[in-house]
């Protein structure tokens, strides 16, 4: 019975052992980013001649976006980690024409709502209000809806434009750095973020951005891949270490 006590005292002392130094080498973090930046539209390849000056997104674009992500991280001896989150975007890109030499302008816009699933590896640096971090990863586009503008803002022109747009679900190659202020008497964390997104799916060409149709009349009809060439982000949050 003693040699039975002992064996058992053993394996409870090594199984409390093993789960303290588990806590010491593995923790987690999961909260809400809130994010606000800007996505840009780059000039496209091999634009014809005859329409440089003119509509249908020849030239590059930009505008705000904003939006909101639950994210999760799990960490390894504090240094090495990996985050994944769920970003719910609302964004916008957008570019002014001049036609006659500033007698008459115009503004097209496309607007795009975004569910996106990044995926970061991090190492993190400890310093004495938390840590620092620098990161890369995918980020995929889950499911997309858009629509496009075109608005005629000074003048008057001959005719009328419509944009169409055509929804993709483009992957973006992210980077990021940041810092994360600790709480640890009350387990809570404060991230402060850059992040960079290249969009690797859009095609550089022109005529594979952009599909065109001109009828007999004077209007104009355009159909625009829904997707920014690269995407700008500042985030920060509120999330519950565990």
């Amino acid at each position: 019975m003693k040699q039975l006590a002992f064996v058992g005292m053993t394996l409870s002392l090594g199984l409390f052992s093993q789960g303290a130094v588990a806590g010491k080498i593995i923790d987690h973090s999961a909260g809400l980013k809130l994010l606000v930046g800007a996505d840009v539209w780059s000039t496209p390849s091999n634009v014809p001649p005859a329409l440089q000056n003119g509509p249908m997104f020849v030239g590059n674009a930009g505008g705000l976006s904003y939006g909101a992500m639950p994210y999760y991280e799990i960490r390894i001896i504090k240094l090495l980690g990996a985050e994944a989150g769920l970003n719910y975007e609302i964004g916008s890109f957008h570019r002014n024409v001049t036609y006659n030499g500033g007698i008459a302008e115009a503004k097209e816009t496309i607007d795009i709502k975004a569910l996106r699933f990044p995926l970061l590896a991090k190492l993190n640096i400890p310093f004495v209000l938390g840590r620092f971090w620098l990161g890369a990863g995918p980020e995929f586009t889950l499911t997309q809806s858009s629509s496009g503008k075109y608005e005629v803002t000074k003048g008057a022109l001959l005719g009328t434009a419509t944009v169409r747009t055509r929804d993709v679900k483009p992957t973006y190659f992210a980077g990021g750095l940041g810092m994360v202020i600790e709480i640890p008497l009350v387990g809570i964390e404060v991230p402060i973020e850059l992040r960079i997104s290249k969009n690797m799916s859009q095609p550089d060409n022109w005529a594979e951005r952009v599909a065109y149709n001109t009828p007999t009349t004077t209007d104009l009809i355009y159909t625009v891949r829904a997707e920014s060439s690269w995407a700008y982000r500042l985030g920060a949050g509120l999330g519950f270490q565990f």
